[in-house]
Parts: structure tokens; sequence; C-alpha cells
């Protein structure tokens, strides 16, 4: 399923679960201590999200213990908050109040991590203070993930071999954008998460993405209004059923969004739409290089470009 994420209803789903596990929960509690945190729900991947989220706040709070007047940086000091922290750790104490907001953060980056990877780990490299990535965040990251970690091992895997422990946020997302163009992997299958995540509360493909919107008259070709009226389906069966979309690897899909449409994920699905609901090769060919190498400035001799190409020449069999 390619299309746009319907946020809006992420959110109602992410807010309706958290108040359901929340009040099961709190209706014979008074507080949700770290091991019941890993018992709450049967996803086991919402379960850990909520530490993760829980422990970056608690780095914060951490981070503001400075003073003027003590060395935190000396080697006993260190270890001495280092055995408090540990020891905090184990006294996890949170009321509902507090516990149910977090809850449902973490709900709506289980979704994001589950459905659209991408958007998730772009998430958490943006979500950095002071504008830095490390090594070390990437590694305790990777504690808190249970499906879709290939792209943050070969992000951890990138700075590892360049020797990497910490870089600024913009050059975070060139690496990470790098990992994508050239991983060989799928994202997990949708249906199992469905599954997964419909365990306590029902979730479909509607509650995730938006369905396919009607473009504005005149920005499709004239042929997608053809006398016969067909629709996509019947020329995509007409075509023995090829697509972009189903051609597409992932790598190959990143690298497209970034280099040809600059980062605008709504704009490449629109285009991949538009020439799957071409009658020919020429037809599309004629669309791309006026409606999206014009707008976009697209040097036709790029590997990009002639590799986007090669796919169009493959849906038409050309």
């Amino acid at each position: 399923m390619e299309s746009k994420l319907n946020h809006q209803a992420i959110d109602a789903y992410s807010k309706a679960l958290a108040k359901q596990l929340s009040q099961s929960f709190f209706s014979n509690s008074s507080h949700i201590s770290g091991k019941e945190i890993l018992e709450l729900s049967p996803n086991k991947q919402i379960n850990l999200m909520v530490l993760k989220n829980l422990f970056r706040k608690w780095k914060k709070e951490n981070a503001k213990l400075q003073s003027p007047y003590f060395d935190y940086h000396s080697a006993e000091v260190k270890k001495a908050m280092k055995d408090f922290m540990n020891t905090l750790s184990r006294h996890i104490h949170v009321k509902k109040e507090h516990f149910e907001p977090l809850l449902k953060e973490s709900i709506k980056d289980s979704v994001l991590l589950a459905f659209s990877p991408y958007d998730f780990y772009s998430k958490e490299i943006n979500q950095r203070d002071d504008s830095r990535l490390r090594l070390s965040d990437l590694k305790d990251l990777k504690k808190y993930i249970k499906f879709n970690d290939f792209l943050l091992d070969g992000l951890i895997e990138h700075f590892e071999s360049h020797k990497e422990d910490v870089v600024f946020n913009d050059t975070a997302f060139e690496l990470f954008n790098e990992v994508c163009s050239n991983s060989e992997e799928q994202p997990a299958d949708i249906q199992p998460l469905l599954a997964e995540f419909s365990k306590t509360l029902p979730l479909s493909l509607a509650d995730i993405y938006l369905e396919e919107e009607k473009v504005e008259a005149g920005m499709l070709n004239d042929s997608l209004q053809s006398k016969d009226k067909q629709t996509l389906a019947d020329k995509l069966a007409k075509s023995g059923g090829k697509s972009i979309m189903k051609m597409l690897t992932l790598n190959q899909r990143f690298m497209f969004v970034n280099e040809l449409f600059e980062g605008n994920q709504n704009q490449f699905l629109s285009a991949v739409e538009q020439i799957d609901g071409m009658d020919s090769y020429k037809e599309a060919s004629t669309h791309v290089k006026k409606s999206f190498a014009d707008k976009y400035d697209w040097d036709m001799e790029t590997e990009e470009v002639q590799e986007f190409m090669e796919l169009v020449e493959k849906r038409f069999g050309a």
C-alpha cells in the first residue's frame, strides 16, 4: 500500500488505544512500573516504544542537573550519576495522568515504524535537541525496535565503518538517505502488522493511509478520461498488470523521492499514478518531460533519471 499517511486518523487511533489500555490498567492500580509497561499491550513494540520515550524524557531531566558550583564532569561524579540512574531505572513509577499522553505518543511512533519506517527514522533524527546524532543514540534506539530495523542497522553500520561517533542532523539525513538508497531489504509485510495492532483495537488501512485524492481538472493527461471511461485497473489489466509502484524497490523509491522530487513523496506518488494511467510509453515519456523534468530541472543524463525512465519503459513494455 503506497499512499499518503492519514495523520488525523492515526492520531485518533493512538488516542483511543491509549485511553483503552490506560483505563484497563489503572482501574486496579494507581501507578505503573517498568515491568508492568513491558506487559501492558499484546503489541510488544508499543511497550518498548513507551520505554524508549520514557527514557528520552528522563535523559532530558538528567541533562538539567548542571551547576556552576560543582564539577559534573569528574570521573567520580560521573560514576555516581550512572549508579544513580541505573538505580532509578529500576524504580519507574508513573501515574495515569502522566502515562496516558506518553502512551499515545508511543502508539503513534509504533504505527509510523510499522507502516512508514522512513518517516519514523527521519523523526528520530530530527528530534535531537543539540542538532547532533550520535552512534550511542542509534545503539540505544536499537534496544527498543522490534521490526523494520534494517534501516537503523544500515545507519549504525555506516557510522561504524566511517568511524563516526557524532554528526550534525543535516549530515545524519544525508547518511540516512544514502542507507535507504543502498538498502535491498523491504519493509515488513503490512497484514501481519495490522493483525498485531488489532489485538486490542482494530486497525485498518483506512486508519493509516488516505484514499487516493481526486486530482483537479486539467492536472492529469486527457487520456485518463478516455471515451470508454476505462479505469486505471482496466488499463493495468490490459498491460499485464504492470505498475511502476509494484516494480519499485525500497531504495529506488527513496532515491526518486529525494533526488528527483525534492523530497516530496506526495508529488512522487501523484506522478507515478499519472504515468500508470496512460496508454503508451510515448505519451508517458512526453508527460514526464513536460510535467516533471522541467518543473524539477532534471538532467536527463543522470543515473537517477535514466533509472526512472527505464521503469516507465518497463511499465509499457517499450
